[in-house]
């Protein structure tokens, strides 16, 4: 009789039930729990999506993008990686699928007790995190500041705000942006890297913790600002998505 796999290790048997394309570089799936019929993870982890390959599955790690109190299924958010077999794979695929996973993995979770302000800087499809966070929050600490940068290169790399604006109605205190950093000549918002606009926030006065994924450039300058400033930093919690 074999042994059960570790937590963590099982091979999850996941149906693909829907795609969603923004951009040409930004795919989401939509994935249904199939067996086993349930999956439980806290918000910030992430699964191991098993490419197919010869002469054993690739494994590429992708954060959930979801409220952690669903326990049918969730969502990926994939970022276009020119050759690269994960991005080939998720790209070719066109629905109704059954995809191996394992997981959930990952110890970059929400903090709690929370802050009174929640600072999160994201680029590319760091947004999954970051999202999961809060959705899964909002009615548990309905009373925090939660922001949101999120950094994209022009004004067609924008994605995911309807989504965004649901958590905004949803929220007490909720505000995100986008930051370009090639945006043309009529673009009204920020410009550059989000980076450059943490000062907006009363961090050094309002109790806050920073979440950070995305590019790890953007995660070294971040914590190098915020060292330099005496900021905890046990309030910054960040993952590279590069």
């Amino acid at each position: 009789m074999n042994a059960p796999a570790p937590k963590g290790r099982q091979i999850l048997k996941m149906r693909l039930t829907e795609i969603r394309d923004y951009t040409p570089q930004i795919r989401e799936l939509f994935i249904k729990a199939e067996e086993p019929g349930s999956f439980s993870f806290k918000a910030g982890q992430f699964v191991m999506l098993h490419v197919p390959a010869d002469p054993k599955p690739l494994l590429r790690a992708y954060s959930i993008a979801s409220d952690d109190r669903r326990k049918d299924g969730f969502r990926l958010i994939f970022k276009y990686v020119e050759g690269g077999p994960g991005s080939q794979y998720v790209w070719s695929l066109k629905g109704g699928e059954l995809l191996d996973f394992t997981g959930p993995f990952g110890r970059v979770l929400f903090r709690e007790p929370p802050t009174e302000q929640i600072i999160c800087l994201n680029t590319g499809s760091g947004v999954s995190q970051h999202f999961s966070f809060i959705e899964s929050n909002l009615e548990k600490y309905p009373d925090l500041k939660y922001r949101l940068l999120f950094g994209v290169r022009t004004e067609a790399d924008i994605y995911y705000v309807e989504e965004l604006e649901r958590l905004k109605r949803a929220a007490k205190d909720f505000k995100y942006e986008f930051v370009l950093s090639r945006a043309s000549e009529s673009w009204k918002g920020k410009r550059g890297y989000v980076q450059n606009f943490i000062h907006e926030y009363d961090y050094l006065k309002v109790p806050s913790t920073f979440y950070l994924c995305g590019n790890g450039a953007m995660i070294k300058d971040v914590k190098a600002k915020l060292a330099g400033e005496n900021f905890d930093p046990k309030l910054v919690w960040a993952e590279a998505f590069d």
